[in-house]
Parts: structure tokens; sequence; C-alpha cells
């Protein structure tokens, strides 16, 4: 099991997909799981599953269903939760009046957003990927970035049978900071904390991360302590999750907790950095007597990617390649570097943003950090649009 690229389809694991793959895929219809539960009960009893692995938001609730129809160990208690970000607002809250949340299904709603809450963060009920995230300073600001991402936003098919909410929250001061955490049987194994680079506000975006954290153990510690706090409040009982934390001063605050592992440039984070194949991990999690323990720190990243602002046009990128040739920077997405030449748009018309993202290594945080800073800045020099 510990090669899973190796694996054989339908003998040793099955494919669950919101798209039609091929003979050893069952396609999942979000809108009526009933058809794919009867399919997976059958493949079940004729040879039965360990677990079910998921890495993707909007596969959390699929997933975990079906965990808990097939008696498998649970992803988490309440599947739906870990989709909602106003019903796990409510949650991470645990009481507190901070910060507050407001429930918005049309205009009208946004009356009932007190004036004190200002500034405030708009976005997608359902959302990820920061897609229709926005600042918004003033009663004004809120309405119009409510029209703008509304209509978007709305306008987005949704495989997973999402609706187009939005809640409105006030904002949380303080650094951001990631924090990838392996639950067995509802417990935290361990904690891997990194720093989340600010957002440009009105549209937070993300935009890179370092890793490991730069933070002091106390305050690391905070960050861990507030995920292990949110994955209990919201019933997560196994696998991966990825918490996003607010750190102001000693106070941390979970803005949100997936209870899946972060996406995109991650992968090659954890890779370097802790040697850590997290799917790999998963499996030794449900297939080995032995529990995972935390890794140690190899090496030291810093993930960045190249978002762009402004009207359709075309970007270029001159000699893109020669950008990534050294050995201590890998382009992550496009995988060659030559197609870091394509038309898109900035926020707020389009949400596909990012011309490219890539990871910097080095023997410490600063030599990591001044590799990747310096080669996006040469980037954005170079960078020409038509």
């Amino acid at each position: 099991m510990l090669d899973y690229a190796s694996l054989q389809p339908r003998a040793e694991f099955v494919f669950a997909s919101y798209s039609p793959l091929d003979g050893n895929s069952v396609y999942i219809n979000a809108r009526d799981l009933s058809a794919a539960m009867n399919v997976f009960r059958g493949l079940h009893q004729e040879k039965p599953f360990t677990a079910i692995l998921n890495r993707k938001e909007k596969c959390v609730v699929p997933a975990s269903r079906l965990a808990l129809a097939l008696g498998l160990p649970p992803i988490t208690l309440d599947p739906e939760v870990a989709r909602d970000k106003f019903r796990m607002r409510k949650l991470l809250n645990n009481g507190e009046a901070f910060p507050r949340t407001k429930l918005i299904r049309n205009s009208g709603d946004l009356e009932f957003v007190d004036s004190s809450m200002f500034p405030c963060i708009i976005k997608p009920r359902f959302g990820f990927n920061s897609r229709s995230a926005v600042r918004a300073a003033s009663r004004s600001e809120l309405e119009a970035a409510y029209r703008e991402q509304q209509t978007l936003y709305g306008a987005l098919p949704k495989q997973d049978g999402t609706d187009s909410d939005f809640v409105v929250e006030e904002l949380i001061p303080g650094s951001e900071h990631n924090i990838e955490t392996l639950v067995k049987d509802g417990r935290s194994l361990f904690h891997l904390v990194s720093d989340k680079l600010p957002m440009t506000p009105p549209y937070f975006i993300e935009v890179g991360d370092n890793m490991p954290s730069s933070l002091c153990a106390s305050a690391q510690a905070a960050c861990s302590a507030a995920a292990e706090c949110a994955i209990r409040l919201m019933g997560i009982r196994n696998g991966w999750t990825h918490t996003e934390v607010k750190l102001d001063g000693r106070r941390a605050i979970a803005i949100e907790c997936a209870a899946r592992m972060g996406g995109g440039y991650f992968e090659t984070l954890f890779q370097r950095v802790y040697g850590l194949d997290r799917m790999q991990t998963l499996m030794l999690l449900f297939c080995s007597a032995d529990l995972p323990e935390k890794p140690a720190v190899q090496a030291f990243a810093a993930a960045r990617r190249l978002v762009v602002y402004g009207p359709l046009g075309r970007r270029v990128l001159p000699a893109a390649a020669d950008l990534f040739r050294a050995a201590n920077v890998k382009l992550i997405w496009p995988e060659d570097a030559a197609a870091i030449s394509r038309e898109l748009a900035g926020p707020p018309v389009e949400f596909n943003n990012t011309l490219f993202e890539f990871v910097a290594f080095g023997s410490s945080a600063a030599a990591a950090q001044s590799v990747a800073d310096n080669l996006l800045l040469q980037a954005q020099r170079n960078l020409v649009q038509h």
C-alpha cells in the first residue's frame, strides 16, 4: 500500500469523480448520491474497502457520506458543515462575539450588516480557492462588491450542488498561517505550520506561503491549539485537515477548517520541506498498526504565485524557461514554462487569474524567500501584456 501509484484500479482502489473518466471510475452526481452509493455498496461487499480517501474540497461531502454509509472510518461526523462557511463560522466562534458573521441570500440581507462590522470580508458561503473574497470598508463598497461577485460567482456551474449564498464577516486582524494536521479517531497526531503571505485588498487572493513557519515556538503552539479546537468543534475524525488561522498578538483565531489536505503547491512544499507524501501517509493511517510521527524539517521553501490584475489581455513572459532553470526552483503550474503565455483577466473579472506558481528552496528560510521574491520581481518586470 506504500506506493499508491502502482495500485491496480478496481482490484485495490476505485476512483470516484464528478466527471466521467473511464471504466475504473464511478461517476458522482452530487445532487443525488443514491446511485453512486449503491455502486460502492456492491463493490464493498465484493471486496471490502479499508477507507475512503479524499483530497479535494468539493468532494468532502460525498466522500464523508460514503464512509459513514459503509461503516468505514469517518472523515467527519457532519460533512455539510465542512463546506458551509456560515455554519462553520458559528461553530468556530464557540460562543464568542467576534468575528460576527451574517448570511447573505439576497441584496436585502445586506441591510442587516451592522455599521460597526466594517471593515469586513464578503465571500461565497461554499466557495474555495479564494474565489470572490472581497474586502469592503463601507456599506457602499459592500453593496458594490456583492452585486459584482454575486453576478460572477452565481454564473459558475456548481458540480458539488452548492448554491450562491454569501457570508459577511468582520475582518480579523493579524498575520495568517496554515496548519496541516493529521487526525486519527478524533485525535490530532501532529501539526505542520506555515506562514501565508499577506493578501492585497480588496480581492483576497492567496499569493504565497513560506514553509516551515518562522513563528516562535509559543506562537506556533497557539496556532496549533486553535486548529485542534476547530477540528474538535467540527467533528473531524480522520485524515488530513487544512486550517487557516489568524494570529493577533497572542490570540489565534481559526478562520476556516477544511476536512481535507491543502491543495495547489502544498504537495510540493510538504514533499521537499518534510519529505512527506501526504496521500501515502494517509494510507498508512488506515493500513498500518503504527501511527505516523511528525516529520523533521529537511529544507526550507517559499511558494509564490504571479497573480494578474487588470483587464483581459494576453500576458507573455519572455525567456520564461531561463527563470526556472535553476535547481533550487520548481515550476508548479503550468508544468511547462513555455505555456506561461495566455489570455486572462484579473479580479474581479476572472477567478483563474494566476499566470504561474512556483516553489523555491534554500538552506534557510531567508535564502528560500530571497530566491522566490527575486524571481517573482524579475518576472513582473519582464511581463508583457498585449
